[in-house]
């Protein structure tokens, strides 16, 4: 007979929720030749409408180059209004970061991200034509207050987030004070939230974490010491290796559709796979306008499955391009 306290206990416990499968779509680097690329993203987006996703994330770079002052910003939010379904956005650096570059307008980036919070982010709901509800940053953790592009949300057994990591060197500028300032700040607030992103998926019991951002913080030239992604990377690693359940990181930036576990180390002294729960999707890039739409069935021990979303004419053969 199971005593009454170890029942309470039990009884107590979280238990997740038998989830039904489902699938949401990632895309990223989409409209850098501005007005000729407009028309292909408008197909795409028909695309996904009749792909029915749950719904999707934008992982940034808007555009190449050009201005990136509100007109822009405004019409990247009636881009977004084209979704059928929810759609959530993580910035790149070519609409903020980079904005500082005399061919994407010589604005000060830190007045460009403060537009964007207005445009993108001024409430706690996706964009889309239907929204969902989300956690902000800003609104969850003290000391953050600005912070309302780092979001969170949870579909299906599964704990999703965003995160401002931008392309290149994720404006970690040391030539202007402003700037430095500004990226040890929201790298502070990037490795908070990645935090609290894991354990609200501990406090739901959930089998999955799934977290989106725009630059590839894997690359090899940028992983040293003090680097521009460095602390976020070894949060999501410990944070990782404490989570009994699958995580999915979802970016763009090389503009090269890639599936695989970035993080992954062999354990010589005891054989074994160091991050086994770690995969990394990068999804498709300008010129290569397509998606990717991930399954996710958090009853299986994998979780995720990938498949490209492309519109009728539409080259589906492989380009490679950066920035």
């Amino acid at each position: 007979m199971v005593p009454r306290f170890l029942l309470a206990a039990l009884l107590a416990a979280p238990v997740a929720a038998a989830a039904e499968p489902f699938s949401f779509v990632a895309l990223g680097d989409t409209t850098y030749a501005i007005p000729a690329d407009d028309p292909i993203y408008g197909e795409l987006i028909g695309a996904i409408n009749a792909a029915r996703p749950a719904f999707s994330v934008h992982v940034g770079d808007t555009k190449g180059y050009g201005d990136c002052g509100r007109a822009f910003q405004e019409s990247q939010r009636d881009f977004f209004g084209r979704f059928e379904s929810p759609v959530f956005y993580a910035p790149g650096n070519n609409e903020w970061a980079d904005c500082w570059k005399a061919n994407r307008g010589s604005a000060d980036p830190t007045a460009i991200l403060a537009l964007m919070r207005e445009v993108f982010w001024s409430k706690p709901e996706s964009l889309g034509r239907v929204r969902m509800p989300l956690v902000r940053e800003s609104d969850e953790l003290p000391g953050f207050a600005e912070f309302a592009e780092n979001a969170r949300w949870t579909f299906g057994g599964a704990t999703f987030a965003t995160l401002n990591l931008a392309g290149s060197h994720n404006n970690q500028e040391l030539r202007v004070e402003k700037y430095w300032r500004e990226f040890a700040r929201r790298e502070e607030a990037n490795v908070a939230w990645v935090k609290a992103t894991f354990a609200a998926a501990r406090r739901a019991n959930e089998r999955a974490v799934v977290i989106a951002f725009h630059s590839d913080v894997f690359d090899p030239a940028l992983r040293y010491e003090g680097g521009p992604f460095e602390p976020v990377v070894k949060a999501i690693e410990a944070e990782a290796d404490a989570f009994d359940g699958q995580v999915l990181l979802v970016h763009g930036h090389h503009h090269e559709f890639t599936i695989d576990r970035p993080l992954t180390e062999l354990d010589l002294d005891k054989p074994g796979v160091l991050h086994p729960n770690v995969t990394r999707l990068q999804v498709y890039g300008w010129p290569d306008m397509k998606a990717v739409r991930v399954s996710v069935d958090t009853s299986k021990p994998w979780v995720f499955g990938f498949e490209p979303v492309y519109a009728a004419g539409v080259s589906t053969s492989p380009h490679k391009d950066s920035d």
